[in-house]
């Protein structure tokens, strides 16, 4: 029996019988004169797990006096969560965002070299299943699992994907991950936003992914994984280690992916961070990668991309995280090519970012 047949008759046809009941509430939730606090029909089943609005300027040439973008450029990006069944046992995932391609959900406003363009597209759409304490399901036009790494080495952070997931998670176990997932599902379409577009390719897998993951605590974070992508195989390996007692340096992280069949290759990442004040509110970094150009192609036809920021090849720069209040920041990115390939030279962005999901939330309450 074919991975799909084999994961839709384990999901719709035995998971609904595990776990599907209301949970306990908390007694925190209950007030001291032990009425219970009224909760409107919203928030028990919808929740806003994220909302921005973003500005971007950017600058990207190729060579000195070849200009390919100086515009000014926004994006809107939601992901919802609805809860079919008591506290979110069985939920409906749906992100809209704008962005017509899978790198980029940015679109230009007209000031600049191009002209204005609205989009907003729904670009994910899944069923989720939570069975017992440990086990999740998922079905639909998913979301990639990037482990412990970035968009620098793997997909895109707008990318999409259709296919299936199942994960077993376990925390604080000593020696053993505390996560263990399994995706099987579509890569491709890389032109089409549309979720309903692309969920008949749901029947054409091409894309497997085993990925196991250990968190300890909030300081250090390690996965590593295995890829296939149209029958090119690859490993992928992440750590993200945080508060590191060093001067010049308290957070990292270092990533890798090998090629390992049809013309075997390999590409890695390094970023450094530093966090200039106490309240976190002004972060430093510089990252390096070395992608190779062929990569992610197979018979000369693109089967993955990575984050449109970093592209493939020899980049380093500086990024800068401002927070100046809750909920909005100010980002600065920059992109120099270190080899002589016939990717971008050079990419500067100033990004403002305002994250409105709270705001959200609350006015369902």
């Amino acid at each position: 029996m074919r991975p799909k047949m084999c994961f839709l008759v384990f999901a719709f046809l035995f998971l609904p019988r595990f776990g599907a009941g209301e949970l306990p509430q908390s007694s925190a939730a209950v007030p001291p004169d032990n009425k219970p606090t009224e909760v409107s029909f919203f928030t028990r089943r919808l929740n806003f797990l994220a909302a921005d609005g973003i500005s971007q300027y950017r600058y990207v040439d190729n060579d000195p006096g070849e200009v390919i973008q100086r515009d000014v450029f926004y994006k809107v990006t939601t992901t919802l969560r609805v809860k079919l069944v008591g506290e979110g046992t069985t939920y409906l995932q749906a992100r809209g965002e704008s962005g017509r391609s899978f790198i980029s959900s940015y679109e230009y406003t007209g000031l600049g070299l191009h002209d204005g363009y609205w989009s907003f597209n729904l670009k994910s759409l899944f069923l989720g299943q939570r069975i017992g304490s440990h086990w999740e399901a998922q079905a639909g036009g998913i979301e990639y699992d990037r482990g412990a790494g970035t968009e620098i080495t793997y997909a895109d952070n707008d990318a999409w994907l259709e296919g299936y997931r199942l994960r077993y998670s376990v925390a604080h176990r000593a020696f053993l991950p505390d996560l263990v997932s399994a995706t099987v599902g579509y890569a491709g379409d890389f032109k089409q936003p549309n979720v309903f577009a692309r969920l008949p390719r749901m029947g054409d897998e091409n894309y497997v992914q085993v990925l196991a993951r250990k968190q300890a605590g909030k300081m250090t974070d390690v996965s590593a994984e295995f890829d296939s992508l149209q029958s090119v195989r690859y490993t992928r390996e992440a750590a993200h280690l945080q508060k590191l007692p060093l001067v010049a340096v308290d957070e990292l992280v270092a990533e890798a992916i090998t090629r390992a069949s049809d013309d075997a290759s390999f590409g890695w990442s390094g970023s450094l961070f530093r966090t200039m004040d106490r309240k976190g509110r002004l972060r430093l970094g510089v990252f390096i990668s070395d992608m190779p150009q062929g990569i992610f192609l197979k018979d000369k036809t693109v089967i993955f991309m990575n984050g449109d920021s970093y592209v493939l090849g020899e980049r380093m720069g500086p990024t800068v995280r401002i927070i100046p209040v809750k909920n909005l920041e100010v980002s600065l990115f920059g992109s120099d090519r270190l080899d002589d390939s016939s990717a971008p030279r050079y990419r500067g962005q100033v990004t403002v970012r305002y994250q409105f999901a709270d705001l959200l939330n609350r006015g369902l309450r």
